[in-house]
C-alpha cells in the first residue's frame, strides 16, 4: 500500500513540474527535491513492506511516510485548487488549468493574493520536506536495502511476515461436484419414513473459505428436480451480521420481490413470512453464516414452522459450531477438490491464449503449483489468473519456488495464492485493489461508481486527463481476469456493470490496507477510533434508523476520511460532516435528506457527491464552490427543481448524471463551459431568459454514452435545434469505441 501511494505521489508531483504550475508559483527546486527523496525511499520501500510483520520499527516508519504522503498530496491538491480560484471568475477557460496552467492568469487585481498564496506554500512545502528528510535518513539506520529487481522481488516480498451472494450460477464453469451435489441432493428430496420429523429440516454444507460451499448451494437450489419439488425457493445470503429483522426481511422480498418491508417491526414481520409459508413446502438457502448465537437462530425460525412437511433449510458455513447452534440436522463436510479438477480450473486462467506447445512445455511445472493450492478452489483459480501474463517457464519456476507457500499465516491465515496474486499486481493497480475493501463484505460493486471513485481518489495518472476513465476501466477489467474480482453481471447491452469481491479475497484487501479502509456499522453507543481511517463506509442499522447525532459521533475527529459512504436512512446531515475537508468522495444516496447546509462549499478537495434518490429540492449555491468535482450524480431525485446558479464555474466537471429528475425544468446558464463533461444524461433546454439553450451543446465535444435532451419545445428556431442535435450526434457515435447512443427528443 505504501509502495503505490508514493509511487503515484512522486507521479502527480512530476505532473506538476511539467504543467508549470511550480513554475508559476516560484517553488520549481523545492518540489524537484521533493520527488527526488521520495523517489530514494521508493527504492527500499519493496525490502520495507516484506520487513513489517517482524519488525515493528519498520511498520512504525512506514505509517509514518504514509500519513506525510497523504499530507502532501493535500497539499499540492489545495495549492493547485487555490491557484484556479485566483482566475477571474468569469474567464471563459474551460478546464485547460488543470491540464496546462497558463502563465500569467493573474490580473493585478489578484496579485497580492497570489504573493499570499507562494507564501502559504513555500512554508507547507518546507514542513513537509523536513518530515520527508527525516524519514529518508532513518531508512538507512533500519539497514533497508534498494529494490533488487525483479527477478528477485517476489521471493522477497513474499517473506512478509463482506461477501453478497446470488442463486445465480453459469453451470458451465463449474468443476468437479457432481458427487457432492448427488448426495446433498438426496437429503433435500428424500422423504422416507424414516426422516426426522421437524419442520424444516436444517441441511448444513461446512468447509473451509474459498472450497465451493456457495457454488454447491447454488447448483442445488438451480436443479430442476429442487425448482419441482419445492413450492417456494428462497435465497438469503446472511454474512457476518446475523440481523433477525434484517434477514426476515430479506426472507419475505424473496418470497415476493414487491413485498414492502419497510417501517414494519419484527413482529409484523414475521406474522406476514407466516402466511406465506403456511401450508408450503419451501427451500431457503442461507448462505455464509457465521453467528454461534443459538437464541438469534431460534427467534428466526418460528415463521418456519408453518411449513409444509418436506421443507428444507440449507445452511452454508465455515464452522461446525455454527452449524449446530443451527440446530442442524444433517451436516455436509464439504471436501476439497480432486488435483485432477484443480488443474482444469488452474489451466483455464494459466494456459488462456497459448498454443498447444507452450502448454504442453508448462503442463509439469504447473500441476506442481497446483499441488501447492490444497484442494481449495478459489485458490487454483486465482493463481491460474494470475499466472496468464507470465510467459515463460523460469517466471513459473519463480512462483513454483516462492517461500510465500510457506507463510500463509502471516497475514491472518490468508490464503499463498492470494497474496501471490496480490503481489503480481502492479503498483497502482494494488491500490484500487485495496481502495475497493471499502465496501461492506457481500456488497455488489458497480463497475461505473468504482472506477469514478479511484479517479476521485487521483489513483489514476494520465499525461492526458481524458484517459482516465478508459484507464480505470483497463484496472477494472485487469482485476476481474484475475479473479480478485468476480461474479461479474451483465446489462442488456451486454456489458459488465457490476461484480463482487469473494470474502477471502475481502480480507486479503481489508489485510493490506489495515486501518485505510473501515466499514462501521451505526449504532447509538458506537465507540469507533476513526482518527486515523482515511475511507470509511457507515452502514445504518435498526437500532439506529435516524439519528444524525450517532453518526456525527462516529465522525468526531474523522479529519483524515477521504472517502464516506453513509448508508443509512438518516434524514438530516449531521452538524460536523462539512469539516471533513480532505473528502474527496461523499455518498448520500438512498439517505432520506432534504437539503445540504452552505458549508459543503469548504470541501475544497471533493471529487465525486453523490445525492441519488434523495428528497433534495435544489441544490445550495455554495456547491458551485467545489471547482474540483469531477461526478455529480442525482439520479432519482425526484422532488429536484433547481441546479446552482453558478454551475459554470465547475469546470472540473467531467460526469453530471440526471435520471429520473422530472420537476427539473431547464440547467443553469453556461453549461457549455464545462468542456470536459464525459457525461451528461439530460440536456434540459431552458425557457424564456432561464437555463441554457441548445446552442450550448456545440461545446461539449467531449460527450460520451447516452444523452436525452428534453424541453425541446423552448427552442425558438426548429433549424438550430436540428443542426445541433445533428452535429452532437455525430461527436457521441465518434466518442465512443463501441457506440450505442441513444437519442432521445423528449418535448414536455
Amino acid at each position: 500500500m505504501a509502495y503505490s501511494l508514493v509511487s503515484t505521489t512522486v507521479d502527480k508531483l512530476n505532473n506538476i513540474l511539467l504543467d508549470e504550475v511550480a513554475l508559476l508559483v516560484g517553488v520549481t527546486d523545492e518540489i524537484e527535491r521533493l520527488s527526488s527523496t521520495l523517489t530514494l525511499i521508493q527504492a527500499v520501500l519493496t525490502d520495507a513492506e516484506t520487513r513489517q510483520v517482524k519488525d515493528k520499527a519498520v511498520k512504525i516508519w512506514l505509517e509514518r511516510l504514509k500519513d506525510v504522503s497523504y499530507d502532501l498530496d493535500d497539499l499540492l491538491d489545495e495549492w493547485t485548487t487555490e491557484a484556479l480560484r485566483l482566475q477571474a471568475p468569469d474567464e471563459d477557460c474551460g478546464s485547460s488549468f488543470g491540464k496546462k496552467m497558463v502563465r500569467g492568469f493573474l490580473s493585478p487585481v489578484t496579485s497580492f493574493n497570489h504573493v499570499m498564496l507562494r507564501h502559504k506554500i513555500r512554508i507547507r512545502i518546507k514542513e513537509v520536506r523536513g518530515r520527508l528528510d527525516e524519514i529518508a535518513k532513518e531508512k538507512s539506520q533500519l539497514g533497508l536495502r534498494v529494490d533488487c529487481g525483479e527477478s528477485e522481488r517476489l521471493d522477497s516480498e513474499v517473506r512478509r511476515g463482506e461477501r453478497e451472494t446470488s442463486s445465480l450460477l453459469d453451470q458451465s464453469l463449474v468443476v468437479g461436484r457432481e458427487r457432492e451435489k448427488k448426495d446433498v441432493l438426496d437429503l433435500l428430496l428424500r422423504e422416507s419414513s424414516g426422516e426426522v420429523n421437524e419442520v424444516p429440516v436444517v441441511i448444513s454444507i461446512v468447509g473451509m473459505g474459498g472450497l465451493g460451499k456457495t457454488t454447491l448451494a447454488q447448483l442445488l437450489y438451480n436443479d430442476d428436480d429442487v425448482k419441482g419439488h419445492f413450492n417456494m425457493r428462497m435465497w438469503v445470503c446472511v454474512s457476518e451480521d446475523f440481523d433477525v429483522k434484517r434477514i426476515t426481511k430479506s426472507i419475505i422480498e424473496s418470497c415476493d420481490s414487491g413485498a414492502s418491508c419497510q417501517h414494519l417491526d419484527l413482529d409484523m414481520l414475521q406474522s406476514r413470512l407466516c402466511k406465506m409459508l403456511c401450508t408450503k413446502r419451501f427451500l431457503l438457502v442461507l448462505d455464509d453464516i457465521w453467528s454461534e448465537d443459538s437464541e438469534k437462530w431460534d427467534k428466526l425460525r418460528l415463521p418456519f414452522q408453518t411449513g409444509a412437511f418436506g421443507s428444507r433449510i440449507v445452511v452454508t458455513t465455515r464452522s461446525e459450531k455454527v452449524a449446530l447452534a443451527m440446530g442442524t440436522n444433517c451436516m455436509y463436510k464439504l471436501a476439497v477438490l480432486s488435483e485432477d479438477n484443480c488443474w482444469l480450473l488452474f489451466s483455464r486462467g494459466a494456459l488462456k491464449r497459448r498454443n498447444a506447445e507452450e502448454s504442453s512445455e508448462l503442463e509439469e511445472i504447473g500441476r506442481e503449483i497446483v499441488k501447492k493450492c490444497g484442494g481449495v478452489p478459489l485458490a487454483a483459480k486465482t493463481i491460474g489468473s494470475a499466472m496468464c501474463s507470465r510467459r515463460t517457464r523460469s517466471q513459473w519456476d519463480l512462483v513454483l519456488g516462492s517461500e510465500i507457500w510457506n507463510s500463509g499465516d502471516v497475514l491472518g491465515g490468508i490464503l499463498p495464492s492470494l497474496l501471490l496474486s496480490y503481489y503480481d499486481l502492479p503498483p497502482t493497480l494494488k491500490q484500487c485493489f485495496t481502495y475497493c475493501s471499502v465496501f461492506p463484505k457481500d456488497w455488489w460493486i458497480n463497475k461505473d461508481v468504482i472506477i469514478k471513485l479511484w479517479v476521485a481518489q487521483g489513483f489514476i495518472c494520465s499525461e492526458r486527463s481524458g484517459e482516465m476513465e478508459e484507464i480505470s476501466k483497463l484496472y477494472f477489467d485487469d482485476l476481474l481476469r484475475r479473479s480478485l474480482l468476480q461474479d461479474a453481471e451483465i446489462d442488456s447491452d451486454g456489458s459488465i456493470f457490476r461484480c463482487k469481491m469473494h470474502d477471502l479475497v475481502h480480507d486479503l484487501a481489508q489485510s493490506v490496507a489495515r486501518s485505510d479502509c473501515s466499514v462501521v456499522e451505526i449504532r447509538k453507543q458506537t465507540l469507533f477510533n476513526l482518527n486515523n481511517v482515511r475511507h470509511s463506509f457507515l452502514i445504518g442499522s435498526d437500532e439506529v434508523n435516524d439519528e444524525p447525532d450517532a453518526v456525527a459521533s462516529i465522525l468526531y475527529k474523522a479529519d483524515k476520511l477521504r472517502t464516506l459512504v453513509l448508508h443509512s436512512t438518516i434524514s438530516r446531515v449531521p452538524h460536523n460532516l462539512f469539516r471533513l475537508r480532505c473528502l474527496r468522495a461523499l455518498d448520500l444516496s438512498r439517505t432520506s435528506i432534504e437539503e445540504l447546509p452552505p458549508t459543503v462549499g469548504q470541501l475544497k478537495h471533493l471529487r465525486y457527491l453523490d445525492l441519488s434518490y434523495t428528497c433534495m429540492k435544489e441544490l445550495p449555491e455554495e456547491v458551485s464552490n467545489c471547482r474540483n468535482l469531477q461526478t455529480l450524480r442525482l439520479n432519482g431525485c425526484a422532488r429536484l427543481c433547481k441546479l446552482p446558479i453558478e454551475m459554470r464555474k465547475m469546470i472540473s466537471m467531467r460526469h453530471l448524471e440526471l435520471d429520473d429528475t422530472h420537476m427539473l425544468k431547464f440547467l443553469p446558464l453556461g453549461i457549455g463551459r464545462l468542456t470536459e463533461l464525459r457525461t451528461l444524461t439530460n440536456f434540459i433546454v431552458g425557457g424564456g431568459d432561464e437555463g441554457c439553450k441548445c446552442g450550448e451543446l456545440k461545446h461539449l465535444n467531449h460527450l460520451q454514452g447516452r444523452l436525452q435532451i428534453t424541453g425541446l419545445e423552448n427552442v425558438r428556431s426548429k433549424d438550430e435545434a436540428t443542426v445541433v442535435a445533428g452535429k452532437q450526434m455525430i461527436k457521441l457515435i465518434n466518442n465512443n469505441s463501441n457506440p450505442k447512443p441513444v437519442w432521445k427528443n423528449q418535448n414536455r
